[in-house]
């Protein structure tokens, strides 16, 4: 990691992912965002992917790679600017990215931005779904670090929100790739939508206080 005082940025894959410009940030890739990104490759050649919940852009970026239909969504408009900003620097022009920061919303790109909670404003249909979601139980006193991490009670607000509208969202042999934790209660949870959808525990990280789990999710039918 490179720091100074006006960015922070990380490198994953060969792309240079900034977390911080100026007076914006978002969620810094972690171990969960790692355990989703080296998936990506096996699931998303050719499809239409949806990043949502995208903060610096790593998973989309990363699909990018592999296919040109890719839409990054999420509930922050900070976290939407530096995907933007993440975007034109590692595909179409490397550039100062504290002097993108006030005209990103005026450039045209080849992928789709949104902002939304969830699938607020989103339209589509999609053949893959990424979200690394905030699944850490309880709250945070500060506002945008409580939006980025924590999913309430037991972690699974917005996991259940998530899974209550992903149906809707997918093509047909759709699938979503979700990240979860231990804090979860991740057989309850499979148990809790077995009749909506097909989970599958591909890949799991282990550390001193959780576990983190990447599930496959397939609907049982599709609509």
């Amino acid at each position: 990691m490179m720091k100074n005082p006006e960015t922070d940025f990380l490198v994953i894959n060969d792309l240079k992912l900034y977390y911080r410009i100026g007076n914006i940030e978002c969620y810094p890739p972690g171990e969960d965002s790692l355990l989703l990104n080296k998936h990506i490759k096996y699931y998303c050649k050719d499809k239409k992917v949806l990043d949502m919940g995208c903060g610096t852009g790593i998973q989309g970026l990363e699909a990018y790679k592999y296919t040109k239909n890719v839409t990054f969504s999420d509930i922050d408009g900070d976290c939407l600017k530096i995907s933007k900003i993440n975007f034109y620097i590692n595909y179409i022009k490397n550039f100062n990215p504290y002097e993108l920061l006030d005209i990103i919303d005026k450039i045209n790109f080849p992928v789709d931005f949104i902002l939304s909670e969830l699938f607020s404003k989103i339209n589509e249909k999609f053949d893959v779904i990424l979200f690394n979601p905030p699944y850490l139980p309880g709250y945070e006193e500060d506002e945008r670090l409580d939006r980025w991490v924590c999913g309430r009670e037991d972690g699974r607000e917005i996991i259940d929100k998530f899974l209550n509208d992903l149906k809707y969202h997918l093509n047909k042999n759709g699938i979503a790739l979700l990240v979860i934790s231990s804090y979860n209660k991740p057989k309850e949870l499979i148990k809790d939508y077995s009749k909506l959808y097909k989970i599958e525990i591909i890949d799991k990280a282990s550390f001193y206080f959780e576990e983190i789990f990447l599930v496959k999710i397939k609907p049982i039918s599709y609509i």
